[in-house]
Formats: C-alpha cells, structure tokens, sequence
C-alpha cells in the first residue's frame, strides 16, 4: 500500500509515496552509472546497457499507471532500444550522434504515449513536453512534495543533526589527514591509492545527481500528469491565416517550372529537342550521372517545407478541412518531387556503378528515399480524414534509421567496394579513402593486402597500419596490444578490427617499414636529381 499526504492540489503539489522515496534514491544511483558507463564509457556498450536499464526503472515506476498500452507506444519504445542497441555493435562516430537523438526521441515518444496517450496533440508534441517542458517547468515539483510528505509526517531534525556533524568534521579531517600521512608511510600510500581517482569520482557524482534531478522530475511530471504552466499548444490554431488564393498561386507557379524542368530533360534522349544544350556540351552517361543529384535533394527538401508550410497555414473550411483547390495543386508539388527523387536515385545508382560508393552517397540515397515517403504520407493525409501522419513518419524513420545503423554504413561502403572492384565493375579503388572509415572497413581492407596488384596491396597494409598506431601502442617493431577491460567501452566493430589487425600485424609492420624505405629512398633520387639538375 501507498503512502499518502494531506491534499496540497490547491498548491498544485502532488501527493507523495514511499515509493517515490524508493525510486527517488534508485534514479540518483542510476544515473550516477549512466555517466560512468555511458559518458566515461564513450558511448558503446555502456550506453546500451545504461538504456535498458532507463526502461527498466521507467517500468517499475510507472507500472501501475496504465495497463494499455498502445502498438504504437511499444513499436516507439522498442525502436529505442534498437538504437541502443547499435552503439555496442558499431562505432560511427557522426551517425550515432543521430541514433542517440533518435532514441531519445522515441523514448520521448514512448514515455509520453504511457501515460498522454489521448492528451497530446501529437506524438511529436507528446515527446517534446515529455522530455524537456513539463521535466524543467516542473523541476521543483518533487522537492516541494517530499517537503510536505516530511511535514505531514513530523519528520524530527536528526538528518540536519547528522549533515550538521559530517559538515563540522571536514575542518578537522583537513587538519588530521596531512599529518597521519606524515607519520606514517603505509597510511600515505593507502590514502594516495584511494583518492587518486577521488577527481573523476566526484565529478561523476556531480553529473549523476544533476542527471538525477531532471530525470526523476520527468518521471514525477508525467507520473502526475503535470503539465507546464507557462506553455500552450492552443497557438497551433491562431497561425492558420494563409489564404487559400495565395497557397494556390504559390504551387502553381512552382507546378510551372517544375514541368519546365522535366521537358528539358527530353533533349538528353530525343534529338529534336538537342539545341537546347549548352553549345558544345558532350553528353556522357557518367556526366549525366555526376550533375544534378545533390541539387535534386535541395529541390526536394524546399518542396518538403513549402507544402508543410502550406498545409500548417492555410485556413481551413468550415468542416477543418484544408481546401480542395490547395490540396490539388500541394499534390501536384508532391508528385513533381517523387519524380525528382526517383530521378536523383537513379542518377546516384548510375554514378556509384561509374565511381564507386561513398558514405555521402549512400546517406543521401537513404535520405532521398525517405524523403519520397515523407510525400506519399503527406498526400494520403491531405485526402484521408484522421490520417496519423505524424506516427506513420515517425515508424517510417524509425525502421529506416535502425536499417542503417545496423547495416553500418562504413562496412556497406567498404564491402561494395571491394567487391565491385574484386568482381571488375569498379576499374579503380581508392584505398586510402577505406582507411579513414570506421573500424567496420577493417575486415574488407584486410583482404585487399591479397590483391595482385601490388600497389592496391601496398595501400592496404598501409591503411591497417593506420588503424594499427590507433589501436595498439606500436614503438618501432614493438607493438603492445591491448584488449578492452572495461566492459563499458566494449563496442564489436572495434574488438573485430583489433582480432583481425592482431592477426597479420608482423605483415602490416614490414609492409610500413618498407614502405617509408622506399619512400626515403625515392625522396633522396629526388633531392639528388634537382641537385645536378638545378
């Protein structure tokens, strides 16, 4: 059973539990373990297990508020840990920066349809006062509830006696410690062992309480259905003021030039219309390839905007329905973009067929593709009554971000590569361009040091050399390996690239070495022929 406070509700304070007190101490000791696994930690397996265990405490903490719960909250919550999940496996460093917001964000989503599942007006403006509104807007709610429960409850002054004691003793402790250390030298040494690390200790301690505070104060708002005293969503309303005239005008004009634009494209396949080539252009499958994808991602993402934009402002008829006029021609400007995205894919196919696969070029074909999504979703909103076109986005991204985080673009790329150009596709292979990728690559750039071209094998040993100098301590022919002992900092990209590294690392070091041999050998040729012939 609960335990329970006077009714402060005419304070706005809400009652507070045992359990409260409970999880109150369980959150601090969390969070004092997610700045050592996780941030001490670099964000690899420390993060995932630090993550799951987020939900756990979530789950025993909200339990017993609801027992529905919706596909789509648990389709948000699993999603979450999915991206969890992809910083024990893989360690892309730019891309997990985006798969740590995106669990968050789905946490957000997952913590807010828990409990404002009819309330919110979107998930995405569920996520938004779950996580970062209501927790700072209410940030003092906690603190004044334990105060009433210690008043209701007649708590007696013995914590403050206790601070009070512990406070008084650390003058005399500043005093006693330098001198014992002095007398005696195992004391010394016990004392120095113990707080050499006594730095880093505190300041976890510090970030864990800070953590604990917005964390718990999250939990408590949305436990309590608090809601943010300074912050309405009713404006949402008051900004429909686009006449529907303007709308119309605006994508028809866009409508007119974009048909301009697809008609220009008949002169690189139909003679008749060849004189409206620049004069002396040469057309080239590889240069029609190269130009235009990038600006046909832009093109995209500004329609993107402009039919939000459009769809957000309009005014409504009286039914709150957007006009029919400016449904027809926002659908005219969403069909023109899934032209143009299907167009920029298959010029980037073409070129990555021509030039090989890059990071950039594989994001922006994933970008382009859920872009095109993003169209189909908003036309069947504009015409379907009712249609959770937030939610649907939302799985969309969710199932294309953890398709991309757990293929691992670096590995994709790497493994493209070297097999096209293993298979004949590729006719040339930049080598030097799989070493500055993730330790994902390793395993493909290990098999390229059998090649019998000798300089693509030269340029593998010299790219494991340089994931060597970063993941071993190497001191001229010496090399000390190291293996991970932290389990926190464990990540399998890396352990793998480390094994297989480990493995051939007599062959990688010779390669090195002579390959400055020749290189030194080379530069002296060099200084002695601009020497005789000056």
């Amino acid at each position: 059973m609960c335990d329970t406070t006077v009714d402060n509700s005419l304070n706005n304070i809400p009652l507070w539990h045992k359990r409260d007190t409970v999880f109150a101490a369980v959150t601090l000791i969390y969070s004092v373990l997610f700045v050592h696994l996780s941030i001490f930690g670099g964000f690899n397996a420390g993060f995932t297990a630090s993550f799951f265990l987020l939900f756990a405490l979530t789950a025993a903490y909200m339990l017993r508020q609801r027992k529905h719960f919706s596909v789509f909250t648990v389709f948000c919550g699993l999603c979450s840990l999915g991206f969890s999940a992809i910083f024990s496996v893989y360690n892309d460093t730019v891309l997990n920066i985006l798969f740590f917001i995106a669990a968050v964000a789905l946490y957000g989503v997952f913590v807010s349809g828990f409990f404002t599942a009819e309330k919110a007006p979107s998930p995405i403006m569920g996520a938004l006062n779950t996580l970062v509104i209501n927790p700072f807007d209410n940030i003092t709610a906690p603190f004044r509830s334990y105060g009433g429960y210690r008043k209701e409850k007649n708590f007696k002054g013995i914590n403050k006696q206790v601070l009070i004691g512990i406070l008084l003793s650390v003058p005399v402790l500043s005093v006693v410690f330098p001198l014992l250390m002095s007398a005696d030298a195992a004391f010394e040494g016990l004392i120095l062992s113990v707080f050499s690390g006594f730095g880093i200790f505190i300041l976890k301690i510090l970030l864990g309480a800070a953590a604990a505070v917005y964390l718990f104060s999250m939990l408590f708002a949305a436990k309590n259905g608090l809601k943010a005293k300074n912050f309405g969503i009713s404006v949402y309303n008051d900004i429909k003021t686009l006449p529907p005239v303007t709308a119309v005008t605006l994508s028809t004009v866009l409508a007119a030039v974009y048909l301009v634009y697809l008609l220009s494209q008949t002169a690189y396949f139909f003679s008749g219309f060849s004189g409206i080539l620049p004069a002396g252009y040469s057309f080239t499958a590889a240069g029609y390839a190269r130009r235009g994808f990038f600006e046909l991602c832009g093109v995209c993402g500004m329609n993107f905007f402009t039919v939000g934009a459009v769809m957000c402002l309009v005014k409504r008829t009286d039914t709150a329905a957007i006009p029919l006029s400016v449904r027809a021609t926002s659908t005219l400007i969403c069909a023109f973009s899934l032209i143009f995205a299907a167009t920029a894919i298959s010029k980037m196919f073409l070129y990555i067929g021509y030039y090989g696969l890059t990071r950039l070029r594989l994001l922006t074909s994933i970008f382009m593709a859920a872009i095109a999504l993003l169209f189909i979703i908003m036309i069947l909103f504009m015409y379907i009554k009712r249609f959770p076109a937030a939610k649907c986005a939302i799985c969309c991204f969710a199932v294309i971000g953890l398709i991309t985080g757990f293929c691992d673009v670096d590995r994709t790329v790497a493994s493209y590569n070297v097999n096209a150009y293993q298979s004949g596709i590729l006719k040339e292979l930049d080598v030097e361009y799989l070493g500055y990728l993730s330790d994902s690559a390793v395993t493909y750039i290990a098999e390229l040091t059998k090649s019998p071209d000798s300089s693509v094998s030269d340029d593998a040993f010299h790219a494991l050399y340089y994931k060597a100098d970063d993941l071993f301590e190497i001191n001229g022919n010496r090399v000390k390996f190291k293996t991970e002992k932290d389990p926190a900092k464990y990540n399998y990209s890396r352990e793998n690239a480390r094994q297989i590294i480990k493995k051939n690392i007599k062959e990688i070091i010779k390669a090195e070495r002579e390959r400055e041999e020749y290189s030194e050998q080379a530069l002296d040729f060099t200084a002695q022929t601009d020497y005789l012939n000056p």
